[in-house]
């Protein structure tokens, strides 16, 4: 899957795929496909970039590491950090015909996609979320499509990050600074299942907007874990 944080705001990268696949259909499971799956998954769940690396087409390799590799170290830990369940559906269609790499202003393609893996993950009741991974064959075989970042892209992705590490460390001061009668009121609402109204609490209370009071919510839900 990729995800890049280009410019001011995050660009979900997978929700371009989405709307750009909605007409696709998938076609007939085979050995090849079920055999990338189980190692994707399982590559993923290891945790390690090696293992992710393996998978990669030979044709994008160069897109892992150096400046233009960034991105991909960066969305590779992250995925690691939320295994893929055993319960999971997965499909793979083919790209439109004539369809342009997505983001391909920002992106540099050393091979044109030519499907798409979609993950859909249920990591709870009431939390799914899709993976979307693109596709070219390598011989018999299925590899992913990594591009590589434009050096205008590796400067915003720098710049997001940093400031995303800087939102992260005033959370964690917000968290800190709670008085012990807040957090115990917040604590009752996230053991409740309640994190929404525990969002909109914290909001309400400090005068934060919502989406710090959602960070401060889920960091202090962490802690307690």
């Amino acid at each position: 899957m990729i995800r890049a944080d280009v410019g001011a705001r995050p660009v979900a990268l997978a929700a371009a795929l989405a709307l750009a696949l909605v007409a696709g259909a998938a076609a007939e499971t085979s050995d090849a496909d079920r055999a990338f799956v189980t190692a994707f998954v399982a590559a993923i769940n290891g945790g390690t970039a090696a293992a992710r690396a393996a998978l990669v087409h030979p044709k994008a390799r160069g897109c892992l590491s150096g400046e233009p590799g960034e991105y991909w170290s960066e969305v590779v830990a992250r995925q690691a950090k939320s295994p893929v369940p055993a319960e999971h559906r997965w499909k793979i269609t083919p790209v439109p015909a004539g369809q342009a790499p997505v983001f391909d202003d920002h992106f540099d393609y050393p091979i044109t996609p030519t499907h798409v893996l979609q993950l859909d993950i249920k990591d709870a009741p009431y939390r799914l979320r899709t993976m979307l991974v693109q596709l070219a064959k390598d011989g018999e075989r299925w590899a992913e499509v990594v591009p590589c970042a434009k050096a205008k892209t590796v400067l915003a992705i720098r710049a997001a990050q940093a400031a995303k590490a800087k939102r992260a460390e005033r959370v964690k001061a917000l968290v800190a600074g709670m008085t012990p009668e807040q957090r115990e009121r917040l604590l009752a609402l996230i053991k409740g299942g309640q994190r929404i109204d525990a969002s909109k609490t914290y909001a309400q209370e400090s005068g934060e907007d919502l989406t710090t009071a959602v960070d401060v919510v889920e960091l202090l839900a962490e802690k307690t874990r």
